[in-house]
């Protein structure tokens, strides 16, 4: 991808909320686990759940899984297996509201579970909002990293040394040193 800086799409966004390290490699088109069994029982699902609504639709930086028009809005709806990592999914949806917002629409969001048989309705609060504004600045700010190849010291709440992150854009991922990064 070349040493410049990587585009924020909802994806990496959403890699941010589980993993800042991950968001990294994916940015750097580094899948550390591109045929996952999970991965792919995941776009499985997305492929045979909600028949009837509208799938995929590509836009720059953003793919929604499912899209349709509300009374009030459009609702753009997130198709994941479980809730494990609905943190991660907030950002991810929070990402794509807040960037349709931006173009003028007016949306609301929908994360769907369909294993657990189950949706939750999500709007765009000024919570969420600083939430992925955040995800955005710290990956932006991990890129510059990466750019300048600055070695990151991690603390833990206590003080205590627990490890470093050398970002190295022309060698590959960060490289880990220490006990708990």
């Amino acid at each position: 991808m070349g040493d410049g800086p990587v585009p924020v799409t909802a994806t990496l966004v959403g890699y941010y909320g589980v993993c800042p390290r991950e968001a990294w490699l994916m940015g750097h088109a580094l899948s550390p686990f591109p045929d996952h069994e999970l991965l792919a029982l995941g776009r499985l699902l997305q492929e045979t759940a909600y028949r009837e609504a509208r799938k995929e639709v590509a836009l720059p930086g953003m793919r929604l899984d499912l899209l349709s028009k509300g009374k009030d809005a459009w609702v753009v709806a997130e198709v994941k297996r479980g809730s494990g990592q609905r943190e991660a999914h907030l950002l991810q949806l929070g990402y794509y509201l807040l960037r349709l917002e931006a173009l003028g629409l007016k949306v609301q969001g929908e994360l769907r579970y369909p294993e657990e048989r189950r949706a939750e309705r999500v709007n765009l609060t000024p919570e969420l909002r600083a939430r992925v504004q955040e995800a955005d600045l710290n990956k932006r700010f991990l890129e510059f990293a990466a750019q300048k190849g600055i070695l990151l010291h991690f603390f833990n709440r206590f003080g205590y040394y627990v490890g470093s992150l050398k970002c190295c854009p022309k060698f590959g991922p960060p490289q880990e040193r220490g006990q708990g990064v």
